[in-house]
């Protein structure tokens, strides 16, 4: 009986050793603050969402992002080996107005983007393209037009120099004026073009420092937060006030 019992004992406190084993192995990744997506990419593809721990079978070099909205993703490439425990622990970085405002001052759309506005990003870049191709093509014709005036304008006093007649001075005169005024309206098209492209690239970071995203998922009434729950296990609200 006393053998017995000792077996029994024995055999439960192997199946523990083992259930603890398992619990402890695999790959844990945790994050502050949690409910981001976790991908895993290597010989196999592994999603989930923190706090997680990968039990899989996953052997060899994996790259690791990190991914939640209103934060910048985290990178990282981990060996992974099923005998070898391993856990992370991220601390992802809030993206700021002012990162997002600094990026759309080099190339609008840019900080839309980087806050996750893909279709306000796109409509910036848009506009940026077209504003510059606009100033190109007028710049191309103001410096067509004014090396045209110059031109005319040379003739016209060369032609007043050697003692050309009135007639022949007139003409002159009707095609400089006319050369003059194109050349005229092709600079004033041109200053527009430029006030287009400094309006874009100052509409775009006033969007990005006046209009940037709230929280996705969460939303305030009253003075109450409210957003999923990212506790593993648990389906549901989170509900918080400040004071």
């Amino acid at each position: 009986m006393l053998k017995r019992i000792l077996t029994l004992a024995a055999l439960v406190l192997v199946v523990t050793a083992a259930s603890t084993q398992g619990a402890d192995g695999g790959f844990a990744v945790n994050s502050s603050p949690p409910g981001a997506e976790v991908t895993l990419k290597g010989d196999a593809v592994v999603v989930g969402i923190t706090p997680t721990t990968f039990q899989h079978p996953l052997i060899g070099e994996y790259q690791v992002t990190v991914k939640k909205y209103g934060f910048e993703n985290y990178r990282s490439r981990v060996t992974l080996d099923p005998a070898k425990p391993l856990a992370l622990d991220i601390r992802l970085t809030p993206k700021t107005r002012l990162k997002s405002a600094v990026r759309s001052l080099f190339i609008p759309g840019w900080g839309q983007r980087y806050t996750d506005q893909k279709t306000k990003g796109f409509f910036f870049n848009l506009l940026a393209a077209g504003s510059v191709a606009a100033f190109l093509i007028a710049d191309d014709e103001f410096r067509y037009r004014r090396d045209l005036f110059n031109q005319s304008k040379q003739v016209y006093d060369s032609s007043a120099k050697a003692g050309a007649s009135y007639t022949e001075m007139q003409a002159l005169h009707t095609d400089l004026a006319a050369r003059q005024k194109k050349a005229y309206d092709a600079e004033t098209t041109r200053r527009v073009t430029i006030g287009a492209v400094i309006g874009v690239w100052g509409w775009s970071v006033l969007d990005a420092l006046f209009f940037f995203p709230s929280e996705h998922g969460s939303y305030s009434v009253g003075g109450i937060s409210v957003e999923p729950s990212a506790k593993p296990g648990v389906l549901g609200l989170q509900m918080t006030r400040r004071f």
